[in-house]
C-alpha cells in the first residue's frame, strides 16, 4: 500500500483538521511530518503532510478542494 502525501500544512491543529475531513468522507488518512517543532517552530520547517492510499488520493483532493471552497462562518454578512 503506497501513501502519497494530498496536503501539507504548517500547523498540528489544521492538520488534525484535513485529517478529519477526509475520514468525514470515508477516506483514511495520516499526519507524517512535523517533527523537532520545539527547535525549529515555523511551518516551513516543520510540516505536516497528510497522507492518503494512492488510489483514493484523487477523491481526497476533490474533498479537501470542495472544503476549501466552502465559505468561512466570518464570510456572512449580517
Amino acid at each position: 500500500m503506497e501513501l502519497v502525501p494530498v496536503r501539507t500544512v504548517g500547523d498540528a491543529v489544521l492538520a488534525s483538521i484535513v485529517k478529519g475531513v477526509l475520514e468525514q468522507a470515508g477516506i483514511e488518512a495520516m499526519i507524517d511530518g512535523g517533527g523537532a517543532a520545539g527547535a525549529y517552530p515555523t511551518p516551513t520547517a516543520n510540516p505536516y503532510h497528510i497522507l492518503v492510499r494512492e488510489e483514493d488520493a484523487d477523491r481526497a483532493r476533490d474533498v479537501l478542494a470542495q472544503y476549501d471552497a466552502m465559505p468561512d462562518d466570518g464570510d456572512e454578512e449580517g
